[in-house]
């Protein structure tokens, strides 16, 4: 060990000498840096100092290239300073969806003449456009900005949708989720904003009382302003106030002149002596004449003619008289003071025939403007082909029933009301009676079976298939919106349950079951003997067939009920469903509803469809038994004696007339079997008995010299009726 130290010691001090060098080297090269980066130079070119070191291969090229070798630069191969990006928001789309408010809870959708009723309220549509994101407290609030009246209600509301189609359509509820309504709910519910969404409250009603025009609600309506007292108003609002702003005096004086005008051609028409005359020529000059006076009104649709005075009868003892028959359910008698007046609604009107007549002069009202109906009817054709014309003319589709009708008549030139009266005569008839439709078991069809009084919905499958009861039900709304004559004899219980009644408080009658062999067996549980074996198979056989447990004495009173119902009602339910599917059609709903003591007018039971003598004198205009100074100049005028003759005929005709006879007659006279207010009678000298259906005048020539053969030509012109109008 002592000899190796002395060489480890000399290794030890070679390392400490090496370490000094290179530590003072390092220092030099450290300061010389430093000296060159501050622009100074140590070491200048020339110098004979060797103990400075000569700049680096890195420093040279950092100061060759600063923008490439600097020094705050770190580690990498950047070349380009790395942008700064900023955060970008998107922004939130919209959705304008269609919302329309209702004042009270309801599963219909609103009519369109409510339209601006409600939105005068502050109701009815609104455009809102809403965030995708929106939750249901966001769209409250955007909806209580839209209706402030939504602030308010009580009892909160829910959010309806309705299905395709026009008119009035049930409304279906749109579920809200577990948080309430969303954006994304309402976008998928309404398709993207195409369909209107309905608010609709659930236990309170909203005021649908008119706002002030500077209400909220109007703040972002067009306004406009009216020239008569200069006042600005929204532009739906504007079309109410034109009618009820204070006119200038020259307008009123022009008023005071057409209801001047208005009252004198009333007078006329109530005048016994001056409602006909004998010359037509002279009636087209006449109404010419009144034509450029004043408006032309249709009077004997709006206003009853009240004689309670008599006239001085003429030679053959006939009083002229205009009081209309007030038993007629179709026989105008409203005034025309019932349409002006508010108060006197068809809903609050006393009187079920009154209310009728309101009713179905408001709804041609309404439609008067709209595109009219066209009906085309061959007269030349079959009769079978006839009523496919009128089958498919009441099967069409989305018709509105209470637009203007223009009738058609090929093979025959007649035109104007007198052939919508045809019409409607030949649609009840057809109704009431049969269709020549040959289904393959008989040679006509019939839509009703029973006796009279007791016609129930026939039970043939085929015919609920073909849509024939919904045909059926449009037939009788639209007869009844045009005055026509009603559908009479129908069975009470059928009505009941046709108007929306029960169907299990249907009073049914056993003269009600229209098949004889089913009415046999049902009677024979409504007496206490006892059943014969075959008896009471046959009647278990019929309990069986209907789901119905098998006789005994226990349940035989409550099995003769049961199986009478079934055999009126249930087994027609399909049938009157589609009968009220027409009437609602055809807007009869709301009056059925609302006033069901119009049932009796509408539907008719078999006596009041009978027309009597009384009836039908009552209603006729008789001819003026006046001597006319002119008669001498005018060819077509007859005599007193001759006016007096014909005259007596006719009552002595209308008199020992059947109802059948007088139907025939009041037909040939006016187009239908309905008699008007005022039927005209005039005399001439013409070949055969003619008629002027649109002017309601009966025509008879004069020749007639006794009553048989006056007789015997009336009933051969009065026995075409159903063929046509015959003119050539």
């Amino acid at each position: 060990m002592s000899g190796e130290q002395p060489e480890y010691a000399l290794i030890e001090s070679a390392a400490r000498n090496l370490l000094s060098l290179i530590t003072a080297t390092a220092g030099q090269e450290q300061v010389q840096g430093q000296s060159q980066s501050r622009g100074l130079t140590l070491n200048p070119p020339g110098s004979q100092n060797l103990g400075l070191r000569q700049p680096s291969i890195h420093q040279e090229m950092t100061r060759s290239f600063p923008s490439m070798f600097r020094k705050e630069r770190t580690s990498g191969k950047r070349r380009f300073p790395t942008p700064v990006i900023k955060a970008v928001v998107a922004p939130t789309k919209h959705t304008s969806l269609q919302f329309y408010l209702l004042p009270a809870p309801t599963d219909r959708t609103p009519q369109g003449s409510q339209e601006l009723k409600l939105l005068m309220a502050g109701l009815g549509k609104r455009h809102i456009s809403l965030p995708d994101n929106s939750n249901h407290v966001e769209i409250t609030a955007s909806l209580a900005v839209e209706y402030p009246k939504l602030e308010n209600l009580m009892g909160g509301w829910l959010l309806y949708k309705a299905s395709g189609g026009s008119g009035q359509r049930k409304l279906t509820v749109i579920p809200p989720e577990s948080e309430g309504y969303s954006a994304k709910l309402l976008k998928s519910s309404s398709n993207n904003g195409r369909h209107m969404l309905f608010i609709v409250p659930l236990q309170d009603e909203i005021d649908i009382s008119p706002l002030p025009f500077d209400a909220p609600e109007f703040s972002k309506m067009p306004k406009s302003q009216c020239k008569t007292c200069g006042e600005t108003l929204p532009l739906q609002a504007l079309a109410l106030h034109v009618e009820s702003c204070s006119k200038p005096d020259s307008d009123q004086e022009a008023e005071e002149e057409s209801s001047d005008c208005l009252e004198a051609s009333t007078q006329i028409v109530s005048s016994p002596e001056t409602s006909i005359k004998s010359d037509p020529t002279n009636k087209e000059d006449q109404s010419a004449t009144s034509k450029s006076q004043c408006p032309v009104w249709d009077l004997s649709d709006t206003e009853t003619v009240d004689v309670d005075t008599e006239e001085e009868a003429g030679p053959s003892g006939i009083a002229s008289q205009t009081t209309p028959n007030q038993n007629l359910p179709s026989t105008s008698s409203v005034s025309l003071s019932d349409f002006t007046d508010e108060a006197k609604d068809w809903k609050t009107v006393q009187g079920p025939i009154k209310a009728a007549e309101l009713y179905r002069q408001s709804v041609i009202q309404d439609h008067a403007s709209e595109k009219p109906l066209y009906m085309h009817l061959d007269l030349t054709s079959s009769i079978s082909d006839q009523e496919a014309s009128l089958i498919a003319f009441y099967k069409a589709c989305n018709a509105k029933w209470g637009c203007p009708l223009k009738t058609r008549l090929e093979g025959d030139p007649a035109i104007g009301e007198g052939v919508n009266r045809f019409l409607f005569s030949m649609t009840t008839q057809k109704l009431k009676c049969s269709f020549h439709l040959n289904f393959g078991n008989a040679h006509i069809t019939r839509i009703f079976d029973g006796e009279p009084d007791h016609l129930v919905p026939s039970s043939s499958a085929h015919l609920v298939d073909s849509d024939l009861f919904l045909m059926a039900g449009r037939m009788i709304g639209h007869c009844f919106l045009h005055g026509g004559p009603p559908l009479s004899g129908l069975s009470p219980a059928v009505v009941h349950v046709i108007s929306g009644g029960s169907a299990e408080t249907a009073v049914v009658q056993i003269s009600d079951c229209p098949d004889f062999d089913l009415r046999q067996k049902i009677m024979l549980l409504e007496g206490e003997s006892e059943l014969t074996p075959d008896e009471k198979e046959s009647i278990n056989d019929l309990c069986f067939s209907w789901d119905l447990p098998p006789v005994n004495n226990a349940n035989r009173r409550w099995l003769y009920e049961r199986l009478l119902h079934h055999a009126v009602i249930g087994r027609t339910m399909r049938q009157i469903k589609q009968l009220r599917k027409g009437l609602k059609e055809t807007m009869l709903w709301p009056l059925l509803r609302q006033r069901p003591d119009v049932l009796p007018v509408i539907f008719p039971p078999e006596k009041n469809d009978v027309l009597t003598p009384v009836c039908v004198i009552n209603s006729i205009s008789w001819p003026s038994m006046v001597e006319n100074d002119d008669e001498d100049d005018n060819d077509d005028e007859c005599s007193l004696e001759d006016k007096s003759r014909i005259a007596g005929y006719l009552r002595q005709f209308i008199e020992s007339a059947s109802s059948h006879e007088l139907k025939a007659l009041v037909k040939f006279w006016v187009g239908w079997e309905v008699p008007t207010t005022s039927l005209k009678l005039e005399v001439t000298n013409c070949n055969l008995p003619r008629a002027s259906t649109c002017f309601e005048t009966l025509r008879l020539p004069s020749r007639y010299c006794n009553y048989p053969a006056f007789q015997k030509e009336l009933l051969a012109c009065i026995g075409t009726v159903d063929t046509g109008f015959g003119l050539v």
